[in-house]
């Protein structure tokens, strides 16, 4: 077998020092690898599992069970776990696939040589893993993203086609009143105000799209993104509408 082309991070959690070394002996012969071994828990708690790319445990040790440290790893990370095992807890290992683990190996001189193909198997199987699972993170993010602004486009449009209603109705009952100039002038002013409105509005997308001031996590938060959206044109218009009072 070739050398993979990243050095993997072995844990070794073996009491038997004979057996440990020949597990070593063979991976490192086979694979690029750096390897560290552990004969009890105690050791164990003395290791940083997050410089670890996998761990090959044996499942009979002096101060715990596999199982049983297996919960343990499975509460720190997700790195694969194989369980070295002799025949007679061979039912039991396969139960711990159940619980976390990756694969399983029952100790013989027969089934030490594929140790090295279950281990780069299982640590590609994790790649593969953790890459979809990186791929659906960012196209949910994405897909949140586009929802976004799908509904702020939808909330935007909806004021923009309010003015321009008011502006086409009033422009018809300005033609209504050719020679009214009273009402003429109020009509023009309303228009006036309303196009400052749809400017604001295309301003607040611009905005919104340039700074992307609104953050979402999840289409639960969407809708507290368009009240502060909604809320912000609102009191805009508002301030539109004082600053006209004023000025009449």
């Amino acid at each position: 077998m070739e050398k993979t082309g990243q050095t993997l991070r072995i844990l070794i959690i073996e009491d038997d020092d004979d057996h440990a070394f020949l597990e070593s002996d063979i991976l490192q012969d086979e694979l690029d690898c750096l390897i560290t071994v552990a004969a009890s828990k105690a050791e164990f708690d003395t290791i940083d599992l997050m410089q670890q790319d996998i761990v090959l445990l044996d499942f009979n040790l002096p101060d715990t069970t596999g199982d049983q440290l297996l919960h343990i790893i499975r509460e720190q990370t997700d790195i694969p776990v194989i369980i070295i095992t002799a025949q007679k807890d061979l039912k039991i290992a396969i139960e711990t696939l159940k619980d976390g683990a990756n694969d399983f190996l029952e100790k013989s001189p027969n089934n030490i040589k594929f140790l090295p193909s279950i281990v780069k198997k299982a640590h590609t199987l994790y790649l593969k893993s953790k890459t979809a699972q990186e791929q659906a993170r960012e196209k949910e993010e994405l897909d949140t993203k586009v929802e976004t602004l799908r509904q702020v486009l939808t909330t935007l449009s909806h004021y923009i086609n309010n003015s321009t209603t008011t502006i086409s109705g009033y422009a018809q009952l300005a033609l209504q009143f050719p020679n009214d100039l009273a009402k003429i002038e109020k009509f023009a002013n309303i228009s006036i105000k309303e196009t400052k409105k749809i400017t604001f509005v295309l301003k607040e997308l611009e905005r919104f799209v340039t700074t992307m001031e609104i953050q979402t996590t999840n289409y639960v938060d969407i809708p507290d993104a368009m009240f502060n959206i909604e809320e912000n044109i609102q009191s805009k218009m508002r301030e539109i509408e004082s600053e006209n009072s004023n000025r009449s």
